[in-house]
């Protein structure tokens, strides 16, 4: 028979039922999570609870305000850069086109001084 040495605490660890140390680590729990968040806390009323949260409330519809905003001239935005395509395509076409007639132009008197040429030989 092997006899295992401990602590007082491991003993006192091992007695305590399992209620016991549920207890413990909900009231460590509590703990920790006042500490991070006062408002979790059971001090904290619920009017304070109230308050805050329409803080939020108001905090997160501000919030959506200024993003609905930025969308808005985000596309506002993007329109006029299409528009400024479309103009400068649309310009872009009448000088092509512009451009192909005086070539046509030019060949037709290209031709017409050969023909020139050519009945004076």
């Amino acid at each position: 028979m092997k006899v295992i040495k401990s602590n007082g605490a491991a003993k006192a660890v091992a007695k305590k039922s399992q209620a016991e140390l549920d207890a413990e680590a909900r009231a460590e729990d509590q703990k920790l999570r006042c500490a991070d968040d006062p408002s979790a806390c059971a001090g904290a009323t619920g009017a304070d609870r109230s308050k805050e949260l329409a803080a939020k409330e108001d905090a997160l519809r501000r919030k959506e305000a200024e993003l609905a905003e930025r969308e808005a001239a985000l596309h506002q935005k993007q329109e006029e850069e299409n528009e400024e395509k479309e103009k400068a395509e649309r310009a872009r076409a009448e000088k092509k086109k512009h451009v192909e007639k005086q070539g046509k132009q030019l060949e037709t008197m290209r031709q017409g001084l050969g023909g020139a040429l050519a009945g004076e030989e």
